[in-house]
């Protein structure tokens, strides 16, 4: 009787086998080709060698700000006191 039930359901359980491997197979190769469209992480490199690049051009923006505003203040400070300076000259008191 069992040999009887094998030889049965066998050609069936064949059948099942090849659709299962044919299945894994096509999800295998579907699942390489994604793999080699997925560009996240080229984009996320690119992204983030940006960011480097944007905060080396801030750092550097917030130098130049400084000097300039270093050289505005003392060029504000020297022409006081030329202004001061002159109006002495002017009242008559230098």
């Amino acid at each position: 009787m069992p040999g009887r039930d094998y030889k049965r359901f066998m050609p069936s359980f064949i059948t099942l086998l090849f659709d299962l491997f044919e299945h894994f197979r096509r999800n295998k190769a579907h699942d390489n080709s994604i793999r080699k469209l997925d560009k996240t992480q080229e984009k996320l490199a690119t992204v983030e060698h940006m960011l480097v690049r944007l905060e080396k051009k801030i750092q550097h923006n917030r130098d130049t700000i400084k000097q300039v505003s270093t050289k505005v203040q003392i060029y504000l400070i020297v022409n006081f006191v030329v202004l001061v300076a002159v109006l002495l000259k002017v009242c008559g008191a230098y």
